[in-house]
């Protein structure tokens, strides 16, 4: 998977040469809404899984209500609380981003773990940040009101950065060879590459499509199937068409209730993801806790 990941990034890199700016952003939109919200439309059926234990709560419909009430919770609160709700958002998602990265090297037990591959996803997100600062601090903007200067974006480049490798120098250096550290920062290079060679909704594409969505998509069908294959695929398709359906509708209506809460089109686009993407986030870290 890693070297079909690299493969992917490379790919789509060169395509953006021939790609113009509006053209990257309109694929972008399709990846993101097709393959990247695809990885959380089986969230009921994780759910199910997850919580047979109980019964009651493991009921499908059951499970909808919440979930459905859990999005316009984080919507309600984005709009009430813009600046805590959206900063929560990125560090659960540089959590989510970081776990998905480093589960298959070290154990997500224990604080430390957690804050790891916390501080990890934060390198990733900051990385993506300062590649397009202006944009990114106009869209934070937007949304809580909070305007985040290019020097404070790069300063919590460095101390996530710091942190990350602190952390591993002191806890996880054992765990890897040479080779596999050497292959972890060449990954960081082709994401700086990747980050400051394209729009801001492309890059971001890029790595939420390859980076965590397929790898994700992958882990649940084995979760849920016990296998990664092409039958697997067409299984968690069919069991999740009709929420991911829901989803990009809802995507319209959304559009519709808040769409004069901002003035630029990403911050809408970031803001519903963030409504969509919070409760996925923590079904995904309990679906962990029982495999």
């Amino acid at each position: 998977m890693k070297n079909i990941k690299l493969i992917l990034t490379f790919f789509t890199l060169w395509l953006s040469v021939f790609f113009t700016d509006v053209l990257e952003d309109f694929v972008a939109y399709f990846f993101i809404l097709s393959l990247g919200i695809l990885h959380g439309a089986n969230d009921l059926g994780v759910g199910e899984k997850t919580l047979k234990k109980y019964p009651i709560l493991s009921k499908k419909w059951i499970l909808l209500l919440f979930y459905v009430l859990s999005i316009f919770v984080v919507a309600f609160l984005l709009m009430q609380f813009p600046t805590v709700t959206l900063a929560l958002f990125v560090l659960l998602s540089a959590y989510h981003f970081g776990e998905q990265h480093w589960e298959s090297h070290i154990s997500n037990d224990g604080y430390v773990s957690k804050l790891f591959m916390m501080s990890y996803g934060m390198v990733v997100f900051f990385l993506l940040f300062n590649a397009h600062s202006i944009l990114v601090s106009e869209i934070i903007a937007d949304i809580s009101g909070f305007w985040m200067s290019a020097w404070l974006l790069k300063a919590l480049l460095y101390i996530f950065l710091a942190l990350t490798l602190l952390i591993y120098a002191l806890r996880y250096h054992s765990n890897f060879t040479v080779s596999s550290a050497v292959r972890q920062l060449f990954y960081l290079l082709v994401f700086f590459v990747v980050f400051n060679s394209t729009t801001l909704l492309w890059a971001f594409a890029i790595y939420f499509i390859f980076w965590h969505s397929l790898p994700s998509l992958l882990d649940q069908m084995n979760f849920l199937y016990g296998r990664r294959d092409y039958k697997g695929f067409v299984m968690f398709v069919k069991s999740s068409w009709l929420y991911w359906t829901m989803a990009v509708l809802s995507l319209g209506i959304y559009f519709l209730i808040i769409q004069h809460y901002y003035t630029l089109e990403l911050s809408l686009f970031f803001a519903f993801l963030t409504a969509l993407t919070i409760p996925h986030i923590f079904l995904m870290y309990f679906s962990k806790k029982v495999e």
